[in-house]
C-alpha cells in the first residue's frame, strides 16, 4: 500500500515540475478567415457558380476545394516537421532512461571479490603473525626452562623506556647541580670549573652506571657461563673505580676545606689553591674528611648505585628475555587486534553496500524513472495536440467546403454537382472526410515514436511498474548480501578461532 502511495506522490510531483515548463509541443493555431484569404474563397464561390463549376457530373473535389485542403495540408506538414524537431531529443531520452531502467542494475559479484580480498588479505596477516607467534612463544618458553622462570617477560614498553630514561637524566642533572655547588669553592675558576669536572664525573655516575647495569649486572641472572664470570669481573673493577673515584672527589673538597679557602655552601668565590699539606687527593684515606666532602662522595656513590640500578631493571632483569617477549606480545597484541576489527571491518562494508543499493535505488526513483515519466508525458501530450490541431483542420475544412457550397450554390444556374449528394440525391453535409487516417493518427504520423507511445493509463501502469521492478530487485539484492554475511560471519568466526593466541 505504502508503494503505491508512493508512487501517488511521485507522478503528483512530476506533474507539478511539467506545469511549469513547456510539457509538449504546442501547434500553431490556424485561423479559418486566414486560409479562406489565402485562396480568395468568397470570390472564387461567387466565380465558380456563376460558371456553374463544377460541372453536374463532377464527382470529385472542386480546384478551390482541393487548394483549401491542400493549403491546410502544407500548413498540417510544416507543424508536424516542427513538432518531430522537437520530439527527436524527448525520444533519445526515453530510450536512454528505458535502457537505464530496464537493465539490471546490482550484481554481487564485485561485491563478494571486494569481501573476500578484505577477508584474504586479514587471513594473509593473521597467519604471518600467528608464525612469528608461535616461534616467539617457543624461544620464551624455551628461556624459561633453560633459565628456571615462572614468569612470563617484563617487556619493555614505551613508558617504561621513558619513565626510565627521564629517571637517568634526572639523576645526572641532580648530580651536576649538586656537585657544582660541593667543587666550586675549591676549584680556582669557581663553579664554571666545578661544573666542568661535575659533567665528567656525573657522566661516569649516572650515564656509565646506567649501561653498566643493563650490559652488566643483567648477566648475573644466567646459568653459569663466560658472559656471567666475565660480567662480575668488569662489575668489580668498575664499582671500584666509581667508589675511588667519588672518594677522591670528598678528599679534594675536605683538603680545601681544611686550607681555609673554601667558602660556605651556596657561595662561589674563587680562591681555592693547591692542597699538598693536608693530605693527598690521590690517597683519599690520607685526608681529614669533612661532612661536606662525605656528602659530595656519598652523593656520586649513591647516584651512581640508583643508575645502576636504573639500567638493571630498564627491560627484563633477564638479558633478551624482555625483547623476545616484547615481540611476541606485539604479534599477539596485533593479532588480536586484527581478530576484533575484522568482522567490524567487514560489517561497515556490508553495511555501506546497503546503503549504497539503497541510494541507488532512490537515484533510480528520483531521477531515470522521474526523467522517463516526465519525457514519455511530452510525447503523449504533444499526440493527444495533435489529435486537437488536426481535428480543427478536419472541422476547418469542413467549415470551408460548406461556405464554398454555399456561396457556389447562390450564383450557379445548373443543378448541384453529382459528388455534392449521396446514392439517395441528398445533398451531403459535413464531415466531407478530407483528412485520411494516416494523417489523423499521431502515431502513423510519428511512426518512429509509436513505439515508445503511451497513453496516460499506460504511462501510470508502466510507472508503477517500473518503481515495483526496481524495489523488488533492491529487495532480492540486499536478501542475497544478507545470505552472503551470515557465511561470512560464520568464517570471521573460525578465523578468530584458528588464530586465538590467548
Amino acid at each position: 500500500m505504502m508503494k503505491f502511495e508512493f508512487i501517488e506522490r511521485s507522478l503528483k510531483v512530476v506533474r507539478n515540475i511539467l506545469r511549469g515548463k513547456k510539457m509538449s509541443f504546442e501547434f500553431k493555431n490556424l485561423k479559418v478567415a486566414d486560409i479562406e484569404n489565402e485562396i480568395d474563397l468568397k470570390k472564387k464561390g461567387e466565380s465558380d457558380g456563376t460558371n456553374n463549376l463544377p460541372s453536374e457530373n463532377s464527382e470529385v473535389f472542386s480546384i478551390t476545394e482541393n487548394e483549401a485542403i491542400t493549403k491546410y495540408d502544407e500548413k498540417r506538414h510544416e507543424a508536424v516537421s516542427e513538432a518531430a524537431r522537437f520530439l527527436d531529443p524527448i525520444k533519445n531520452k526515453i530510450i536512454g532512461y528505458s535502457a537505464i531502467l530496464g537493465k539490471k542494475h546490482f550484481f554481487i559479484d564485485s561485491f563478494r571479490n571486494r569481501v573476500e580480498q578484505s577477508l584474504t588479505t586479514g587471513s594473509g596477516r593473521l597467519s604471518n603473525l600467528k608464525d612469528s607467534y608461535d616461534t616467539q612463544d617457543k624461544e620464551v618458553k624455551h628461556f624459561k626452562l633453560t633459565h628456571d622462570i615462572s614468569r612470563d617477560p617484563k617487556s619493555l614498553t614505551t613508558p617504561k623506556m621513558i619513565g626510565g630514561l627521564l629517571f637517568a637524566a634526572a639523576l645526572f642533572f641532580i648530580e651536576v647541580k649538586v656537585n657544582t655547588k660541593l667543587l666550586g669553592p675549591a676549584m680556582t675558576g669557581g663553579e664554571a670549573e666545578g661544573q666542568g669536572i661535575s659533567f665528567a664525573v656525573a657522566a661516569l655516575n649516572v650515564i656509565i652506571s646506567f649501561l653498566a647495569g643493563y650490559f652488566l649486572v643483567k648477566n648475573f641472572n644466567l646459568q653459569k657461563c663466560l658472559k656471567r664470570t666475565v660480567s662480575k669481573i668488569v662489575l668489580a673493577f668498575y664499582s671500584v673505580f666509581i667508589i675511588y673515584l667519588n672518594w677522591c672527589l670528598g678528599a679534594f673538597r675536605a683538603i680545601a676545606e681544611q686550607k681555609g679557602q673554601v667558602v660556605q655552601w651556596g657561595q662561589t668565590e674563587t680562591v681555592v689553591a693547591q692542597a699538598t699539606e693536608f693530605g693527598n687527593v690521590l690517597y683519599p684515606w690520607t685526608v681529614s674528611w669533612s661532612f661536606y666532602a662525605a656528602v659530595l662522595s656519598f652523593i656520586g656513590i649513591g647516584f651512581a648505585l640508583f643508575s645502576l640500578l636504573d639500567g638493571y631493571f630498564f627491560d627484563d632483569p633477564y638479558p633478551g628475555y624482555g625483547s623476545i617477549g616484547k615481540d611476541r606480545n606485539e604479534n599477539k597484541k596485533e593479532i588480536n587486534r586484527i581478530r576484533e576489527h575484522l568482522g567490524n571491518e567487514i560489517n561497515i562494508q556490508f553495511k555501506n553496500e546497503v546503503k549504497k543499493v539503497s541510494d541507488e535505488r532512490n537515484l533510480l526513483i528520483s531521477e531515470s524513472l522521474k526523467q522517463w515519466s516526465i519525457n514519455v508525458t511530452k510525447l503523449e501530450s504533444t499526440f493527444a495536440n495533435y489529435r486537437r490541431y488536426v481535428k480543427k483542420i478536419d472541422d476547418d475544412t469542413d467549415h470551408i467546403i460548406e461556405e464554398y457550397r454555399s456561396l457556389n450554390s447562390n450564383f450557379r444556374s445548373s443543378s448541384a454537382p453529382k459528388y455534392w449528394k449521396d446514392k439517395e440525391g441528398n445533398i451531403i453535409k459535413k464531415p466531407f472526410n478530407t483528412l485520411t487516417e494516416d494523417k489523423m493518427d499521431p502515431k502513423l504520423v510519428f511512426s518512429d515514436m509509436a513505439v515508445i507511445y503511451l497513453d496516460k493509463n499506460q504511462i501510470e501502469e508502466k510507472t508503477k511498474s517500473l518503481n515495483n521492478e526496481i524495489n523488488e530487485e533492491v529487495t532480492a539484492y540486499v536478501k542475497e548480501v544478507n545470505a552472503f554475511k551470515e557465511e561470512v560471519n560464520k568464517r570471521i568466526t573460525d578465523m578468530r578461532s584458528s588464530y586465538n593466541v590467548s
